[in-house]
């Protein structure tokens, strides 16, 4: 077993111990009130507007890995991957447990259920507080950067800054609550793309 096989372990068992425990508090409906402002047809807007973005972060988190692969390419994570595992090192390590035969089913629902809390958070420390364009960009470039944290590459990380553009620009007109719900969307698109690879849409896993 290699350091970044363990490293994927001990995140999976992190997050997944979390996930459960999030659960067990019993919050959901709490947690679920975020989408409130979606009602009726605005779940459409919202909705197209979270592929929309994911297209556009993708596309360019792409084409700048493509341009400067050897620094926008880069994550922490090759560091203590083994030669055979460097090409597919850079992953998020939040979600190793979507690599795990079987219980990444588990993991995904348990992901997917507790997307609104995670959401809410996340807007909270990146989002609150923030209406004016200049500190808006540092903190969609911080949102953005953080994700290299956990072992997503240079490159990618810069361009979900701009999903970040896009949290802040639902923030300022309804605030936090608004922007965790256009980001819960945005996860729950991630999740079912996920769920979609697992189950063999885009080919064998």
């Amino acid at each position: 077993m290699t350091p970044l096989t363990i490293l994927g372990w001990a995140a999976t068992a992190w997050v997944t111990v979390n996930l459960v425990l999030a659960l067990r508090r019993g919050t959901l409906k709490e947690d679920y009130q975020v989408l409130e402002c979606l009602k009726g047809w605005k779940w459409l807007p919202a909705l197209l507007g979270a592929w929309a973005v994911l297209v556009v972060i993708v596309t360019v988190g792409l084409v700048l890995v493509a341009l400067w692969p050897q620094v926008l390419g880069f994550s922490w994570l090759q560091l203590i991957a083994t030669p055979a595992e460097k090409p597919g090192a850079a992953r998020n390590l939040i979600a190793s447990g979507l690599q795990i035969p079987v219980f990444a089913w588990v993991f995904l629902g348990l992901l997917a259920v507790n997307v609104p809390r995670l959401a809410l958070n996340e807007e909270y420390v990146f989002r609150k507080g923030h209406y004016h364009f200049w500190p808006i960009v540092w903190q969609s470039l911080k949102f953005g950067l953080a994700h290299c944290i956990v072992g997503v590459p240079l490159g990618i990380g810069l361009s979900l800054g701009l999903a970040g553009g896009w949290f802040a620009y639902q923030y300022r007109i309804g605030g936090v609550l608004r922007s965790g719900a256009y980001h819960a969307l945005h996860n729950w698109t991630l999740l079912l793309l996920a769920g979609l690879y697992l189950g063999g849409a885009f080919g064998p896993v």
